[in-house]
């Protein structure tokens, strides 16, 4: 493939995956107010550039003469750059998952001739991308989804019994924000942390999966689906420890922000901690072959220690790189916002993503069980 030239938006631990795995085959510029995130980064090689994106005229500079930009940025701030970088004709490939609707800016898109994909990380993201190519290619009448997902430490400490490679502030989103789904053909709307249940994986023992808002996108993508829930996982003591708080009032809009404080310190990886990615796709529905079954599709990925990558970091940012390859390559490049589920509703794009995928050792293990319903929610 020619080099062509990327920029990354945050040289986070996510931001770090995306310049490892594009460094060898681009030029890539990554940015970040951070030296620390940039010394880590600068690893491999890349143009580590320390800047405020948010101050004038400083993203223009750094993203204006890209291919293509991969943001990595938090969830508060991305829906502003996303607006920049069309404003800028840029290609984008958007990890973020904003409060706002992306997509509101597709017309805009279109007219500058920009390409983006958003929510393109590993959920939202790549189970989106699965959930649309299971509803067209694999069951010819989709009668319920569930993702269950969650980024957990490989041996969790007390008291919090988590770590998280991302912005606190996007972690403390999924607890508080209201969880916009569809059950049995109605829209619904329910609060975060509730519908727990308990799910259990070899690896990891019994989870407890709890409701969050990441289904978004495909309420509208996928309209003939009755059900589409999305569940978070994490170990019991620490979504019994989170409970505990919200009861306790530290989700109180004058509190929440010290509680974002203290969790910004107290989640952080330690340097060669390692974590583990674990992801159930549930589709139940009327196969192509006429009869019901159910399908899980499981995902299970380790901290790369080689390289100092966690796995979390791995499935969102390589899945990100994925989705901007294709677009590099003129495999899909097509003006406008769109969600992750496009590349899934096209057999080929999604051969294409889950084959680089499994170069890097992500994979899915697929099992089918004659259809036996489960609870809705």
């Amino acid at each position: 493939m020619t080099r062509r030239r990327i920029t990354v938006l945050g040289a986070g631990l996510i931001g770090r995956a995306m310049v490892f795995d594009l460094s060898g085959e681009h030029d890539v510029t990554v940015a970040d107010i951070s030296a620390e995130n940039l010394a880590a980064a600068a690893r491999w090689p890349c143009r580590p550039v320390q800047a405020d994106v948010l101050q004038p005229g400083v993203l223009e500079e750094i993203a204006g003469p890209a291919d293509i930009v991969l943001s990595a940025m938090p969830g508060a701030i991305g829906y502003r750059l996303l607006e920049r970088l069309i404003e800028l004709g840029r290609n984008v490939v958007d990890i973020s998952f904003t409060e706002e609707d992306p997509t509101a800016l597709s017309e805009r898109a279109a007219a500058r001739g920009a390409t983006v994909i958003v929510d393109c990380g590993v959920c939202p993201g790549l189970s989106n991308i699965l959930a649309a190519h299971a509803a067209r290619h694999r069951f010819q009448r989709l009668d319920r989804y569930v993702c269950y997902v969650g980024g957990l430490p490989r041996t969790p400490q007390p008291p919090w019994f988590y770590k998280n490679p991302f912005a606190a502030e996007s972690v403390i989103d999924e607890y508080t924000r209201p969880c916009r789904f569809r059950i049995g053909g109605e829209a619904v709307t329910l609060e975060p942390l509730s519908g727990a249940e308990t799910i259990e994986f070899a690896e990891t023992g019994p989870l407890v999966a709890f409701h969050t808002d990441g289904i978004r996108t495909l309420l509208a993508s996928l309209p003939e689906a009755p059900t589409l829930v999305e569940k978070t996982l994490r170990h019991a003591p620490h979504y019994e420890f989170i409970v505990k708080l919200r009861e306790a009032g530290f989700f109180a809009p004058d509190v929440l922000p010290a509680l974002t404080t203290v969790a910004r310190r107290a989640w952080r990886f330690e340097p060669g901690e390692a974590d583990i990615t674990v992801m159930r796709l549930l589709f139940e529905g009327l196969t192509l072959e006429g009869g019901p079954a159910r399908l899980h599709m499981d995902l299970i990925d380790h901290y790369d220690a080689e390289n100092g990558l966690l796995s979390m970091a791995r499935t969102t940012g390589y899945t990100a790189t994925a989705a901007a390859r294709l677009v590099l390559e003129g495999r899909f490049r097509r003006p406008g916002v769109h969600p992750p589920e496009v590349l899934g509703f096209e057999p080929d794009l999604c051969r294409a993503l889950l084959e680089m995928l499994a170069q890097r050792s992500i994979r899915f293990e697929s099992t089918t069980f004659p259809n036996t319903p489960g609870p809705q929610t």
